[in-house]
C-alpha cells in the first residue's frame, strides 16, 4: 500500500505541472496577440500552480501545521481566481 503522503505529493505535482502548462500557454499566447487579459489569466493560474506547491513546503520542509499549510494554499488560490475573474471581466476596448 502507498502511504498517503505520497499521494498527496503526486497530486501537488501534478496540479503544479499541469497548472505550468496552462500558464505556459497563456504567456506565448499572450506574446501572439499583446492581450492583457492572457497575460493576466496566465498569472492566475501561475498563483492557483505555486500554492499546491507552498503548502507542502510549509508541511513538510517548515514544519508547521496542517493549517497552516492549509490556509496557505487557499489564500494562493483565492488570489490566483480572483486575477483569472479579473482578466475576464477587464473591459476592453470596441473594435471600430
Amino acid at each position: 500500500m502507498i502511504p498517503e503522503i505520497w499521494v498527496l505529493r503526486a497530486l501537488e505535482g501534478g496540479i503544479l505541472g499541469v497548472g505550468a502548462i496552462i500558464a505556459i500557454q497563456s504567456f506565448r499566447a499572450y506574446r501572439r496577440t499583446r492581450s492583457p487579459a492572457l497575460a493576466l489569466l496566465g498569472a492566475g493560474f501561475v498563483l492557483i500552480s505555486v500554492a499546491a506547491a507552498v503548502a507542502g513546503v510549509l508541511y513538510e520542509l517548515f514544519s508547521q501545521d496542517l493549517l497552516t499549510a492549509w490556509v496557505a494554499f487557499s489564500t494562493f488560490d483565492l488570489a490566483g481566481f480572483l486575477v483569472i475573474l479579473y482578466s475576464i471581466l477587464q473591459v476592453r476596448p470596441a473594435r471600430p
